[in-house]
């Protein structure tokens, strides 16, 4: 074997074993850090460097599941609540950099979720009134659950909006945001977003192509 071919081979496992370094740190930085304040967290998820998080009790986060730095989780009612998680993430999902999430009565990821960087997504809006409470001191909110069914895809900068359900495996554009429901296998983006395509359109078309042959 050529020295060149040998030292290729040195680094490859050099790096190898350094990414399992890295992954075993990983996992236990957040077994120490974090399964003893959420709600819950399944084996070999990975959570990264936080930016905020309120109330972590109400987190509830499934197996295999990476959340990357900077991410910001809140309960936005802490005073009202049965002990029940208010933030689930599933099992399996893929969080990337600047995650933010607002919760006041619910917001649910189902499995194999794949969220870009600086994804939005709120269960709640912030009420303005003039008869009300000053804005800035109101501590009431206008909420209704938030549900991302499995096998979706949220594009960079996407916001989700309270009431929203997003069924399975749809897409949500880059800086979409989304104020009401998308049905399974549709593509959306926009402000509002709305649909522009369908994900099983390749398979509808191949499966038609075989019933004209």
């Amino acid at each position: 074997m050529a020295t060149s071919e040998v030292n290729k081979a040195e680094d490859s496992a050099s790096a190898f074993c350094w990414n399992k370094l890295v992954r075993l740190w990983r996992l236990t930085r957040t077994r120490l850090l974090w399964s003893w304040r959420f709600h819950s967290l399944g084996p070999r998820s990975v959570v990264g460097r936080c930016r905020m998080v309120e109330n972590p009790r109400v987190i509830s986060i499934g197996h295999h599941s990476t959340i990357s730095d900077g991410w910001a989780l809140a309960d936005l009612t802490p005073s009202q609540g049965s002990g029940q998680p208010k933030i689930r993430i599933g099992s399996f999902c893929t969080i990337l950099h600047e995650f933010q999430c607002n919760a006041s009565v619910s917001v649910e990821l189902e499995d194999y979720v794949l969220i870009a960087p600086r994804v939005f997504i709120s269960d709640s809006d912030h009420i303005v009134d003039e008869a009300g409470a000053r804005t800035t001191l109101c501590r009431q909110f206008r909420s209704a659950p938030v549900v991302v069914e499995h096998d979706c895809w949220l594009g960079v900068n996407a916001v989700i909006l309270k009431g929203v359900r997003i069924g399975h495996h749809s897409i949500v554009g880059a800086n979409a945001v989304v104020t009401r429901d998308v049905e399974p296998h549709t593509i959306v983006a926009g402000i509002p977003a709305k649909p522009i395509g369908r994900t099983n359109a390749s398979k509808s078309a191949s499966v038609g192509q075989l019933k004209e042959a």
